[in-house]
């Protein structure tokens, strides 16, 4: 497999799925046919990508053949994902306002897994270890609307609390649930020629800060635009997609940080990581 999978937005990138491996460079990935992909993840140990496109969830191969597609109703507009217990994976929809469940070892799409009514435009999400969600609420690019923050839902779909994280620094952008952490892609204020990008993380049990990398104590984010996927690789490195690249983030430690993909056009969406890290940061 390559090194990182990276899907792109049709109107400011490619639209499709891309490929870097640090000695050839960027490559197409997978089949043509996907067009405007918006989520991309692998596990840990899997043999196989999760691709989330306009016509349905697709499996790939590490090297991007196809193995299966499952279909989604009309309209659903799949955005980024999450892994669930054993074969559950979750698939979020804006226009829906919804995150929907689909069975990998069946290949089935199983319906509604939760309703997000209460969100005016979601975006990332994670699933916790006792099955209920920590879902990211964005601003919506056109409108500006939206509350900036993060919810925690249970098991049975409610809403645990008013809100799980109030930062008035975060506007989040996609979302990763990894030892106990939650870590969130920001771009404050949205759309902003000056935003400040940042990882934060907080405590994935009560919300808690948890620490912020940003330009001020990681020169490396300064080199990014436009954030939005997040993904750790195998060994614990993290990987940030944007417009113009890919941002390797050691999170042990805050200054260690460097681009290792670069592309201005690149409108990375969402990303998906090898076993081995694209570059040491």
């Amino acid at each position: 497999m390559a090194s990182l999978v990276v899907s792109s937005a049709a109107d400011d990138g490619y639209g499709a799925l891309r490929a870097f491996e640090a000695s050839r460079g960027w490559t197409a990935f997978g089949p043509e046919e996907i067009r405007d992909p918006r989520g991309v993840r692998r596990r840990k140990d899997d043999r196989f990508l999760c691709v989330n496109a306009p016509r349905g969830v697709w499996l790939l191969e590490l090297d991007g053949t196809p193995i299966a597609r499952v279909d989604l109703p009309a309209g659903l507009e799949p955005g980024g994902g999450a892994f669930g217990h054993r074969d559950a994976y979750f698939i979020g929809s804006r226009s829906k306002r919804a995150i929907y469940h689909v069975d990998l070892r069946t290949r089935q799409f199983l319906g509604r897994a939760l309703a997000l009514e209460e969100i005016a435009f979601p975006r990332g999400f994670g699933v916790l270890d006792d099955g209920g969600f920590i879902v990211a609420s964005g601003t919506h690019p056109v409108t500006r609307e939206g509350r900036r923050a993060l919810f925690r839902y249970d098991t049975a779909g409610r809403r645990e609390r008013d809100v799980f994280v109030d930062d008035p620094q975060l506007d989040p952008l996609d979302l990763v649930i990894r030892d106990g952490y939650v870590y969130v892609t920001s771009e404050f204020p949205f759309g902003n020629d000056n935003a400040i990008v940042s990882l934060r993380r907080y405590n994935a049990r009560n919300g808690a800060d948890a620490g912020v990398w940003s330009a001020g104590n990681t020169p490396a984010f300064g080199t990014i635009h436009k954030p939005r996927g997040i993904a750790f690789a195998d060994d614990g490195t993290a990987f940030i997609c944007a417009q113009n690249g890919v941002l390797a983030v050691d999170v042990t430690r805050f200054g260690a940080a460097s681009l290792v993909a670069q592309d201005d056009r690149l409108a990375g969406q969402s990303l998906a990581c090898g076993a081995e890290p694209a570059s040491d940061v």
